[in-house]
């Protein structure tokens, strides 16, 4: 039984149920399931004592629910490769050609091989753009070299994601290698900030799913707004910008608290966040902080009722857990009115709560939250509030 398993070696048992693909098409639980378990994994070595139980617990529902959906293909068929350069290279090749087969096995060769902060570097300029496996796959290669430094947990959870890519290898941000790169002197009149603040609103796809929505912003004229803010941008402005993309996608979760707030404004910081977290290895930091930028352009345009206004919520003197209990606004005016040394109980009762969770998304966007704050300190207050709302949210919905 698993409550006998360290939890280096109970994460590690579910990742090897996780990364063997389903024959089926998988539904947003068995397309989430890796980063779900990331996430969860990241959270565990910081529960209370009193939730661990039930934060180990669920861990294990995600490989029981994976197990109910289907057959699994089995391993990946046997292959061999130089280095793991040129598995990288067959894999994305192989992306590239709709090849599900061939990507499988380049992507279980690589997950054995690779060094856990290997992926990133060597896939992350490729798969940035993607709209395929939900857009998602940005966020497992960020967030793989911090839950599995030493590799004791099975990079085949590769595989899933790869074949994922595979399935959809048309599904990309286009604007940025169709809109000519921005030449002169930096971009006046506005930040990165501004520009996506007063996104305009537009329309909205049929269906909220992540490749309609980005494709609205190829689509739509507002993709011409982003270029000068982005491709344009002088190498030492980027990390200033790129700190602007988070902060607006965090502002959201606060400015319209409501329906959306589970699962698109949450997916609204944690895609470009991954991306952006990805910019450190490549040599065109720029077209990251584009598709970055496309990810909340798309959010908000398709999803937003107004331009964003930036205003904290009203302080509320009360303990978060329960302002929790009273709904986003009351939940976020708590996390936002704590002090710097109250900070570490708010951080504790966020980690309990997403860790114990049933909602992937919730697990997901409080590690996104934290590690936000943690990143750009300036505006941790922020990144707790938003955090809380959903928190407040869930709490209030369920």
């Amino acid at each position: 039984m698993y409550e006998s398993l360290s939890d280096v070696d109970l994460v590690a048992g579910v990742a090897g149920c996780v990364s063997v693909p389903r024959r089926e098409s998988p539904d947003s639980f068995v397309l989430h399931a890796p980063l779900e378990l990331l996430a969860r994994a990241s959270l565990l070595p910081h529960v209370s004592p009193l939730h661990r139980e039930a934060a180990r617990r669920r861990i294990v529902d995600i490989a029981t629910q994976y197990e109910a959906f289907g057959e699994g293909i089995g391993p990946a068929a046997p292959g061999e490769f130089d280095s793991t350069e040129a598995a990288a290279a067959r894999l994305i090749e192989a992306i590239g050609r709709g090849e599900l087969s061939d990507a499988d096995t380049a992507a279980a060769w690589l997950g054995d091989h690779a060094a856990a902060d290997e992926l990133g570097v060597l896939l992350g300029d490729a798969v940035v753009p993607s709209l395929a496996a939900a857009g998602h796959s940005p966020i497992f290669l960020a967030q793989w070299a911090n839950v599995d430094p030493r590799h004791r947990v099975t990079g085949q959870l590769l595989r899933p994601i790869a074949r994922s890519l595979a399935a959809n290898p048309d599904w990309r941000i286009e604007w940025i290698d169709k809109a000519p790169t921005p030449t002169g002197p930096a971009p006046s009149g506005g930040s990165l900030f501004d520009v996506l603040a007063a996104t305009p609103i537009g329309s909205r796809p049929k269906v909220d799913f992540i490749h309609p929505t980005m494709r609205l912003v190829d689509d739509d004229p507002t993709a011409a707004r982003l270029a000068p803010v982005t491709l344009g941008l002088p190498p030492e402005q980027i990390a200033t910008a790129a700190t602007e993309v988070a902060r607006v996608a965090a502002w959201t979760m606060l400015d319209e608290p409501g329906p959306h707030s589970p699962y698109l404004w949450t997916h609204c910081l944690t895609m470009p966040q991954a991306v952006l977290a990805l910019r450190a290895s490549t040599r065109t930091p720029a077209r990251h902080l584009a598709v970055a930028a496309t990810h909340v352009t798309g959010f908000r345009s398709a999803f937003a009722t107004h331009p964003l206004i930036p205003s904290p919520p009203p302080p509320v003197a009360v303990q978060l857990t329960e302002a929790i209990g009273a709904g986003p606004v009351i939940a976020a005016g708590a996390a936002w009115a704590t002090t710097t040394n109250g900070r570490r109980d708010v951080v504790k009762e966020l980690v309990d709560r997403a860790a114990t969770h049933p909602d992937a998304h919730v697990a997901k966007y409080t590690v996104a939250c934290l590690d936000a704050a943690a990143t750009d300190s300036p505006a941790a207050a922020l990144y707790l509030a938003a955090a809380a709302s959903l928190a407040g949210w869930w709490a209030t919905a369920m």
